[in-house]
């Protein structure tokens, strides 16, 4: 057990080779120093070419930093010397940069590939304009700008929200440098939902720069108590027009859609219709 010592050390262990990115960035891309402190020591398991911080483990390069009840670094021999090339974060994980966090009850960080999974109940990720959270891991690809979320994954942007069994969302650079939800693709059991209605499919691809969402299989758009069920839709989520067909474009099989409408009866005076659309042509009525 020794201490500082070996903060310095990996300090020197862990120097990059070029940069990239804002957001999230421990990884090589970083031309940065890290440093670990710990409350309770740390160790250096030569042998096992492993060094671990225990008690209030923080580590910080730059702008970021990774902290956990404990801190496990893992190094190997580099072409200039030895390089660390992993980190894994054990208990109340929290990673933050000055405008995004992770927070997990574990975590591994991939220094090399620049990617970590944290995994918690739920794990998540927050920005200034978005948050993301999965119930079983959430991976983020630093150089891709993209994160998957497995497991009742969730992510929402102001009054907007796309759930999925597994969601893929993808970033862009916002104000200052930060992460801004730009796509977000659902697979499994998917559910759209805004203020005013409710999308639900087997499968999505949600733009949110320009609120158009794609949903395929077993689709049923909801709003204001009516129904529409189909096999494809273009849902702009920012206007309220939606757009739903039997089936994909050269897709096979059945054309119509069915809707089941509710009338206000307490003001028949107002009624409007809600869905809009041209009914099956002639000659594929049955």
């Amino acid at each position: 057990m020794i201490g500082r010592g070996v903060v310095l050390l990996l300090a020197v262990l862990l120097a990059p080779v070029q940069a990239w990115a804002q957001g999230f960035n421990l990884g090589r891309g970083n031309n940065e120093e890290i440093q670990v402190y710990a409350d309770d020591g740390i160790e250096w398991i030569s042998d096992a070419t492993r060094v671990i911080a225990r008690g209030n483990a923080k580590a910080t390069r730059g702008t970021m930093t990774v902290t956990a009840d404990s801190l496990t670094a893992y190094y190997r021999d580099g072409a200039g010397g030895n390089e660390i090339w992993r980190l894994d974060a054990d208990g109340n994980v929290t990673i933050t940069t000055p405008t995004e966090t992770g927070t997990g009850t574990k975590a591994t960080y991939d220094l090399e590939k620049a990617i970590f999974v944290l995994r918690g109940h739920p794990a998540k990720i927050v920005t200034p304009t978005d948050q993301v959270t999965a119930k079983d891991t959430l991976e983020y690809w630093e150089k891709e700008r993209m994160a998957v979320a497995r497991g009742d994954a969730v992510a929402i942007q102001k009054d907007k929200k796309i759930q999925s069994d597994i969601l893929t969302a993808h970033f862009k650079e916002g104000a200052k440098g930060s992460l801004e939800l730009e796509r977000a693709d659902g697979y499994g059991h998917v559910v759209l939902t805004t203020p005013k209605e409710v999308v639900t499919g087997d499968r999505s691809d949600y733009n949110l720069q320009t609120g158009i969402a794609t949903v395929a299989g077993s689709v049923k758009i909801i709003r204001d108590g009516n129904e529409l069920n189909g096999g494809y839709a273009h849902v702009n989520l920012n206007t309220g027009i939606s757009k739903l067909f039997g089936q994909p474009p050269g897709g096979q099989g059945e054309t119509r859609v069915r809707g089941t409408f509710t009338p206000d009866k307490q003001n028949p005076d107002q009624r409007r219709a809600i869905f809009k659309g041209a009914g099956p042509s002639a000659d594929k009525q049955r």
